[in-house]
C-alpha cells in the first residue's frame, strides 16, 4: 500500500525509486551539514574568545601581583640599606670620625646613591614585569575578538558552501520526462 506521504510531489513515485527524491534528500543533506559545520564553527570561535578573555584576566592579575611584589621588596631592600647606612654612620661616629665633612660625607652620599639607586632598579623591574603583563593580557584580547570575528566568518562560509552543494545537487536533476502524446484527454 502507497501512503501519500511517501511519493515525490513530482514524478508520484516513492521517494525512493524516484531520481528527484535522491535529490531533494541529498540538497537536504547538503544544507543540514552546513548547519551544523556553521552551529560548529561558531561555537569553536565563542569557546577560543572566552579562553582568551580568561587568560588576558590572569595576566591583568599577575601584572597587578608583580607590581605589588615589586613594591614590597622595593621597601624591603630600602629598609636593609637604611641599616646598613646607619651601621656605617654608627662606625664614623665611634671611630671619632666627623661623618658630615670631607671623605665619610662623600663617601656617605655616595652609599645613599646607590641605595637609591637600588631601589628604583627594583621598581623598575616590576613594573617592566606589569608592563610585559599587560601587553599580555592585551594580546590575549585581541586574539579573542579575532577568534570570534573567525568563528563568524567559518559559520557563515559553511551555511554559503552549503547552500551552494544543495542547489547544485538539486539544479543537477534529470529534466522530467515529458510522456509523449497519445491524443484525447488525461
Amino acid at each position: 500500500m502507497r501512503w501519500r506521504g511517501f511519493l515525490c510531489p513530482r514524478c508520484h513515485r516513492g521517494l525512493l525509486a524516484c531520481t528527484c527524491g535522491y535529490l531533494i534528500a541529498g540538497a537536504v543533506a547538503a544544507i543540514l551539514s552546513a548547519a551544523v559545520t556553521a552551529y560548529s564553527s561558531y561555537q569553536q570561535g565563542q569557546a577560543a574568545s572566552q579562553a582568551a578573555r580568561y587568560n588576558a584576566r590572569v595576566a591583568e592579575q599577575q601584572a597587578e601581583s608583580a607590581r605589588q611584589a615589586a613594591g614590597a621588596d622595593a621597601e624591603t631592600r630600602r629598609r636593609q640599606l637604611d641599616r646598613v647606612l646607619g651601621a656605617q654612620r654608627a662606625r664614623y661616629g665611634a671611630s671619632g670620625v666627623i661623618p658630615s665633612e670631607g671623605s665619610p660625607l662623600l663617601v656617605m652620599m655616595e652609599s645613599e646613591e646607590e641605595a637609591a639607586l637600588d631601589v628604583a632598579r627594583v621598581r623598575h623591574g616590576g613594573a617592566a614585569a606589569a608592563y610585559g603583563l599587560g601587553l599580555e593580557a592585551s594580546i590575549q584580547r585581541r586574539q579573542g575578538q579575532q577568534a570570534r570575528r573567525a568563528g563568524f566568518l567559518s559559520s557563515t562560509s559553511a551555511i554559503l558552501t552549503g547552500v551552494s552543494s544543495a542547489t547544485s545537487i538539486y539544479g543537477s536533476r534529470p529534466p522530467e520526462q515529458v510522456p509523449p502524446y497519445r491524443g484525447g484527454y488525461d
